[in-house]
C-alpha cells in the first residue's frame, strides 16, 4: 500500500501543475507532445519508444532557457524511467530536476517524493528516503496542501513499518493524526490508513490484541464506504495477527475475504483499462482536432489529461508488480497458516483419541470395580466401619465414570451424532434416582440437598429419559462441588399446559460460591471451570459445554443467574409430550420377575451384571460368546437380552442379527464400553433397540428394564 500512495500524489501534483502550464511556445508545445506521446507509447508497453520521446521532450525543453520546463520535462523522464524499474536513472534525473531551483510546486514535490520512493525500497537507505519525504512536506505545509502533508507522513511511517522499525515509525504516525482533524471529513481513506497503521505499529510491538481493536476499525470503515482495494490491504494483514494469536481458522477465513476482494478488484481494473484505452483514443481525435485547427490551448489541456493517463498508468505498472510480489507472498502465507491449523487439529485430534482411547480402557474394569463395591455395600455382613470406607471407594469410582463419560460425550456433542431417542418415562422416579445417587455427595459437602416436585406434574411423560437425566446429573453435581455447608434445591414446576404437552421447568439452585462475570462468559467453552484457583476437585470442565448442548438438542434454553458468594441458578424449561389418557400422577407398579439373558465374556462384569439383576428381583443366564448366547435363546424363552459386543468366537452384533431374525419382538440392549456414535449404525442394522456404556449400576439397570416394558 506505501508504494501505491506515493504514486497517488504523484498523479496529485502532476496533474495540477500540467493544467496551470499557459505557454504558447512551440516548443512549450512540442515538449508536451513528445511527453504525451512517450505516455501512449508507456501504456502500449513499448518502453523503447517511449523513453526515445520522453528523452526528446528534455532535448528539446534544453533549447530554451526556460528552467521550469526543462525541469517538468525532467521529471517526466524520471518518472518514465521509474515506470520501467531503472532507478539509477530516475535518481539522476529527480535531481537534475530539482537543481533547477525553481521553487515550482509541482516540480519538487514531484521530485522529492520520487527520490524518497526510490529509496524506500531499500532497508538500508530508508532514512535516506525519510529525508526526502520530509523535505517534500515542507512544500506541502507552506502550500497548505494537509492531504499531501499527511500522505507523506503515511508513507513515511509506513516505510520503517515495513522494514520492521515500528519505533521510527511511529513519531511519523503521530504527526499524521495531528493532520487527521483537518482532512478527515474530506476522504475516509485518512482514517482509514491511520487504523491502518496503528494495528501494524501495535503488532509490531507484540500487543496483537490492540493491533486486532485498530484493524477492525479499519475495516468497518472500508466496509462502509466500499473501498475495496483497501479491503484487500486490511483483510490481508488482519489474517497476519488472527495467525499471531493463534487463531488460524479465523486468519484463514480473512485470506479467503481478502481472495474475494482482489478478484473484485481485479475484474473493475480490467474494466478501467478498457475505459483508459477509449479515453486515448478520444485524446488522438483531439489531438487531430486541434492540430487542423490550430486550437494551441485546447491542445495543451488535451496533453495535461494525457499526462494524468500516464502518471495513471505509471501507478497500473507499479501497483501491478506489487500485486505479482503480494501474490507470490499470501501464497507462502496461505500455505503457512493451513500448515498450522492442520498441525494444532492433528494434535487436539491426538490428544481427543488418547482420551477417548484411556476412556474405552478404563470402562470394562471400571465396571467390575464399581459393581463390587456396590455389592459389598449393600451386603449385610459388611459392618459399619467398613461401609464407611465402601462408600468413599463407590464415591470415587462414580466420579470417575462421570469424567470417562464426560471425555466420550463431549466428542459426540462436537460431531454432532447425539440424536434424542423419546420413550415413556416415570419422570418422578427418574427424578428420585438422580437425587438418591448425589446424596452421598451432598453430605460430603455437608450441604442439604432437597428435591421438591411440584403436586400437578404427571407421573409418565414421553422424553428422553437418558438426556434429561444426564443434564440434571450434572447440574446437582456442579451445584454440590461448589456449596460447602449450605443447601441445594432441585424444583421442578409445572409451567404451562396444553392438551398434549406440559411446559416443565426444571431449577437448581444453591448458596455456593457463585460465579462472576468474567467466569459466565467462559463456563460453557470445553475444559474451562472458570477461576478455580487451587482447587482441582471439580473435574475437567466437560459438564456444563455437555448440558448446554444437550439442552439446545432437547429445543430448550440454558438460563444462568449467579452471584458471587451468594449462589448461582441454572434452569430450563422442557416441552414434555403427555401419554395418551395420562391426566393424573399415579404410582407407578413393579413388573412381574424377567428371565434376562446376559452376554457377557469379562468374568468380573458376569458376576456384577448377574448381581444387579438379583437385586431387582429378576432370574439371570450368563453366555459367555454370542455362540452360546444363540443356543440359550433357541432352547429357552428371554424377556431381555443384555449384550455385550466385543467377544470371541461370535461377537455381540453377529449374535443379535441371528436372535432378531428369528424373533424380531426380543429386546436386546446392546453394554458396551465403545463410544455409542461408534457403534450405533450398525447395532441398528442388526436389530439392537438401545445402546448403554459400561459402567452401569444399579438404577440404571433399573430404567433400562422400565423404558423396555413402560
Amino acid at each position: 500500500m506505501t508504494n501505491k500512495l506515493l504514486l497517488i500524489l504523484l498523479l496529485f501534483c502532476y496533474s495540477a501543475s500540467t493544467f496551470s502550464q499557459n505557454s504558447t511556445s512551440k516548443v512549450a508545445d512540442s515538449v508536451n507532445v513528445l511527453i504525451s506521446l512517450s505516455k501512449n507509447k508507456n501504456i502500449s508497453g513499448n518502453y523503447k519508444d517511449g523513453l526515445k520521446f520522453a528523452t526528446s521532450a528534455v532535448q528539446h525543453a534544453n533549447k530554451t532557457k526556460d528552467k521550469l520546463l526543462q525541469a517538468r520535462a525532467y521529471v517526466s523522464l524520471a518518472n518514465t524511467y521509474q515506470a520501467i524499474n531503472d532507478s539509477d536513472n530516475a535518481k539522476e534525473y529527480y535531481q537534475i530536476a530539482l537543481d533547477k531551483k525553481t521553487d515550482d510546486y509541482f516540480v519538487n514535490v514531484a521530485s522529492l517524493n520520487g527520490l524518497g520512493n526510490i529509496y524506500s525500497i531499500d532497508k538500508s537507505t530508508a532514512d535516506k528516503a525519510a529525508g526526502y519525504f520530509e523535505r517534500s512536506i515542507s512544500y506541502t505545509l507552506e502550500a497548505g496542501k494537509n492531504e499531501h502533508s499527511f500522505y507523506t507522513y503515511y508513507n513515511i511511517a509506513g516505510m520503517y513499518l515495513n522494514f520492521k522499525n515500528p519505533d521510527k515509525a511511529y513519531p511519523f504516525i503521530l504527526k499524521a493524526n495531528e493532520l487527521l482533524p483537518r482532512i478527515e471529513k474530506e476522504n475516509p481513506l485518512h482514517p482509514l490508513l491511520q487504523n491502518l497503521n496503528f494495528a501494524i505499529y501495535h503488532n509490531q510491538k507484540r500487543d496483537h490484541s490492540l493491533a486486532l481493536k485498530y484493524i477492525n476499525k479499519a475495516l468497518k470503515i472500508a466496509e462502509e464506504h466500499a473501498l475495496n482495494k483497501e479491503l484487500i490491504d486490511i483483510y490481508d494483514f488482519k489474517s497476519e495477527i488472527h495467525e499471531a494469536l493463534g487463531a488460524y481458522d479465523l486468519a484463514l477465513a480473512s485470506l479467503k475475504k481478502m481472495h474475494y476482494y482482489k478478484d473484485l478488484d481485479f475484474n473493475t481494473e480490467k474494466s478501467l483499462q478498457v475505459e483508459e484505452v477509449t479515453a486515448d483514443f478520444k485524446v488522438n481525435e483531439f489531438k487531430e482536432k486541434a492540430e487542423a485547427s490550430q486550437l494551441k490551448a485546447n491542445f495543451i489541456t488535451v496533453v495535461g489529461i494525457g499526462t494524468l493517463l500516464f502518471l495513471s498508468t505509471s501507478f497500473l505498472i507499479f501497483y501491478n508488480y506489487k500485486k505479482q510480489l503480494s501474490y507470490q507472498k499470501l501464497e507462502k502465507k496461505n500455505k503457512a497458516l493451513v500448515r498450522a491449523k492442520n498441525e494444532a487439529e492433528h494434535a487436539n485430534k491426538l490428544t481427543s483419541d488418547l482420551l477417548i482411547n484411556i476412556s474405552h480402557d478404563l470402562r470394562t474394569p471400571l465396571y467390575g470395580i464399581m459393581g463390587i463395591t456396590g455389592m459389598l455395600i449393600e451386603n449385610p455382613s459388611i459392618i459399619n466401619t467398613k461401609k464407611g470406607l465402601l462408600n468413599s471407594l463407590k464415591f470415587s469410582g462414580d466420579h470417575l465414570k462421570v469424567v470417562i463419560n464426560n471425555i466420550l460425550k463431549i466428542k459426540e456433542v462436537e460431531s454432532n451424532k447425539i440424536s434424542l431417542k423419546v420413550a415413556k418415562t416415570n419422570l418422578h422416579d427418574l427424578l428420585r434416582n438422580i437425587v438418591n445417587s448425589l446424596n452421598y455427595l451432598a453430605d460430603q459437602q455437608e450441604t442439604q440437598l432437597t428435591l421438591d416436585i411440584s403436586d400437578d406434574i404427571l407421573e409418565h411423560y414421553i422424553i428422553d429419559g437418558n438426556s434429561l437425566s444426564e443434564v440434571i446429573t450434572k447440574l446437582i453435581d456442579n451445584a454440590i462441588k461448589h456449596t460447602t455447608n449450605g443447601a441445594v434445591t432441585f424444583s421442578i414446576k409445572l409451567i404451562n399446559k396444553e392438551a398434549t404437552k406440559h411446559y416443565i421447568e426444571f431449577k437448581v439452585s444453591d448458596t455456593g460460591s457463585g460465579i462472576s462475570k468474567e467466569d459466565l462468559s467462559i463456563i460453557f467453552d470445553n475444559f474451562n471451570q472458570g477461576n478455580l484457583e487451587e482447587n482441582t476437585s471439580y473435574g475437567i470442565g466437560l459438564g456444563l459445554p455437555i448440558v448446554k448442548s444437550l439442552i439446545k438438542m432437547m429445543g430448550s434454553k440454558l438460563y444462568v443467574k449467579s452471584d458471587v458468594g451468594i449462589g448461582s441458578e441454572f434452569s430450563f424449561i422442557l416441552e414434555c409430550e403427555v401419554p395418551n389418557g395420562e391426566t393424573t400422577r399415579y404410582t407407578s407398579t413393579e413388573h412381574k420377575s424377567l428371565q434376562i439373558l446376559v452376554v457377557e465374556d469379562n468374568k468380573i462384569n458376569q458376576i456384577v451384571t448377574q448381581k444387579l439383576i438379583n437385586l431387582l428381583g429378576h432370574d439371570c443366564t450368563i453366555a459367555i460368546n454370542g455362540q452360546e448366547a444363540l443356543k440359550e435363546f433357541n432352547s429357552n424363552h428371554f424377556d431381555l437380552i443384555l449384550m455385550d459386543l466385543n467377544m470371541p468366537i461370535m461377537n455381540g452384533f453377529e449374535a443379535s442379527k441371528a436372535i432378531t431374525a428369528q424373533n424380531k419382538n426380543i429386546p436386546i440392549i446392546a453394554l458396551t464400553a465403545l463410544q455409542i456414535s461408534e457403534v450405533k449404525e450398525r447395532c441398528n442394522n442388526v436389530g439392537i433397540r438401545d445402546i448403554i456404556n459400561k459402567p452401569i449400576d444399579k438404577e440404571t439397570l433399573k430404567a433400562i428394564i422400565q423404558s423396555v416394558y413402560s
